[in-house]
């Protein structure tokens, strides 16, 4: 093998190589920082804040945060875990944020988030056109 050819491999392999270390950079907010940020609105009592966590586009994404706020507000919530479960796919998360409150008490609650465009969003309203209060019971009657 003539050096030329040597180069050239060693080029080929190094560039390859670098291109394999590179790993794609993260999109968007992670599950971690989604559910800090959601501690944080609650505790400022910021439903404005709470609302930008929602999914875009979805309706009454600020009436539900601004009943959030009022029921689980303003406690001083202090997060010392958050755990993370993808039991339904890589885009759907159920949060698990447990600590202590401004009280000493210790809280645990569930965060359900979906990954949209890159940023993993709370559940909060529903989507445009959905039917609210969601579908009515099944019937058991005899057809």
């Amino acid at each position: 093998m003539d050096g030329r050819r040597v180069r050239t491999g060693i080029v080929a392999a190094g560039a390859l190589l670098a291109g394999c270390a590179q790993e794609p950079a993260a999109e968007g907010r992670t599950e971690r920082q989604t559910a800090d940020a959601y501690v944080r609105a609650l505790n400022d009592r910021d439903a404005a804040a709470l609302a930008e966590l929602g999914p875009p586009g979805y309706e009454d994404v600020e009436a539900d945060a601004r009943k959030l706020v009022a029921e689980e507000g303003g406690r001083g919530l202090r997060v010392e875990t958050v755990e993370v479960s993808h039991e339904f796919g890589d885009d759907v998360a159920s949060t698990r944020v447990a600590g202590t409150a401004r009280d000493g008490r210790p809280f645990s609650t569930y965060v359900q988030m979906a990954r949209e465009g890159g940023d993993w969003v709370v559940a909060l309203g529903h989507a445009p056109g959905a039917p609210k209060g969601g579908a009515g019971p099944a019937s058991t009657a005899r057809p």
